[in-house]
Parts: C-alpha cells; sequence; structure tokens
C-alpha cells in the first residue's frame, strides 16, 4: 500500500471518528435538555441522562466532566441560534452607540435592531423541554442559567439599558431606567416560554413569514408606547 492510501485512510477513520464523537455529544445534550427540564437539576442523575442518550457514562464525563460542565453546555446548545442572530445586530448597535448626539428617534431604530433579533431567535420552533430547561435554570439559579445570563441575558439588558436611558435623558444606573429595561426584555423571553400558548390562542401553526412580522410589529408597538411621553 503506498503512503497516499495509508494516509487516506486515517484521515477516513479520523473523520469518522469525529463524527461519530459529535453525535455522542449531541445525543447526551438532547437527553440532558429533556430530564433536566423534566425533573430539574438535583434530580436529574449523571447516570440517568447517559442511559437515556444509549451512551455510557464514562463517555458522559469525557465530553463534559460532570453535571454542572453538563448543564452549561445544555444552556450554550439552547441558546446558540439566539446568540447567531444577536451577535451582528449588538455589535452593530454598540459601535452606533459611540455618537453622543443621537436623537430619540435613532435611539428607538437602535433598540429595535437589537430586540427584534432576539425575538426572532425566541420564536423559532423547538422542542417545548427547552422552554421548560429554561424556566428550571431560572428558578434554580443554576450552573445553566448562569451560562444563559452571561452570554446572551446580560449583555441583552446592559445594552437595552443603556439605550432606553438615553431616550429618557436619564443616567442607566437609576433604579427606573434598570426596571423598563428589564420589562422590555422581560416580554420578549415570554414568547418563549408562552409559545404554545400564544400560537393555540391566534391559531397560527408556527411563527413564520408574515405571522413572525405581525408578531414583531405588536410586540415592537408596545415597547415603544412605553417610551413615548417621557
Amino acid at each position: 500500500m503506498t503512503r497516499t492510501a495509508k494516509t487516506r485512510r486515517r484521515r477516513r477513520r479520523a473523520d469518522g471518528g469525529y463524527a461519530r464523537g459529535e453525535q455522542t455529544r449531541r445525543r447526551l445534550l438532547e437527553a440532558a435538555i429533556e430530564l433536566f427540564a423534566e425533573l430539574g437539576y438535583e434530580r436529574a442523575s449523571t447516570r440517568a441522562i447517559a442511559t437515556h442518550a444509549g451512551v455510557s457514562l464514562p463517555a458522559l464525563q469525557y465530553y463534559f466532566g460532570g453535571k454542572e460542565g453538563l448543564h452549561r453546555a445544555c444552556a450554550e446548545y439552547i441558546t446558540e441560534d439566539v446568540r447567531t442572530r444577536l451577535g451582528p445586530a449588538t455589535d452593530r448597535v454598540r459601535q452606533a452607540l459611540s455618537r453622543r448626539d443621537l436623537g430619540r428617534a435613532e435611539l428607538l431604530e437602535l433598540l429595535r435592531a437589537v430586540v427584534e433579533p432576539f425575538l426572532e431567535g425566541l420564536a423559532t420552533e423547538r422542542p417545548e423541554s427547552w422552554a421548560l430547561f429554561f424556566a428550571r435554570a431560572q428558578g434554580e439559579h443554576s450552573a445553566g442559567f448562569d451560562t444563559i445570563f452571561q452570554q446572551i441575558g446580560g449583555r441583552l439588558l446592559a445594552l437595552v439599558t443603556e439605550i432606553i436611558g438615553r431616550i429618557l435623558g436619564r443616567p442607566p444606573s437609576g433604579p427606573e431606567v434598570a426596571i423598563r429595561a428589564v420589562i422590555v426584555v422581560g416580554q420578549l423571553t415570554l414568547v418563549r416560554r408562552a409559545r404554545p400558548i400564544i400560537l393555540r390562542a391566534l391559531g397560527w401553526p408556527n411563527f413564520a413569514g408574515e405571522r413572525l412580522q405581525t408578531l414583531k410589529e405588536v410586540i415592537w408597538d408596545g415597547i415603544a408606547s412605553s417610551l413615548s411621553g417621557h
């Protein structure tokens, strides 16, 4: 056998091993999300998660180290789409905010520019267990919730707080500005948690196309109205 042929065989084995490794990791994440959502962080054991995923417990420990690492990885897995949508928008908005002469209308447009990508990510169809995972993580103040807050919630909240403070002409550190920012972000996260109820009430199969646009318009109108006249 030639050296080139041997190299090709090694590459095929390496690629195959990588693919299998990613499949195992994904199975563990999906099984963990289901059990964390159903049982909560404390009651969901790593052994039960490994069994549910159809892999060995040492495999779970190899990929994630333990329960805390796995829970953080679940949070990252769930928020990946939102982070992908939100990242470019927040970068553009931060750059625009370097100008100190922005008027009210411009600041509102910047707020909308960062709010809508976040809302789109939350409205995207996902398993119901994802919303329950988030709700439990929030209630338990677990490792996963810390990850969600650090990577998305905290950054988004800081940006929304700065914009609202400038719209109102008040320090962003003030309690009124902070509360308003939390309410704005809270309205958006409610879409993920209450998605099945909202869709059932509207008789919609999903948030897509014109339905997503309608959702964005209605929510934005509420946000803009809450900041008018101040």
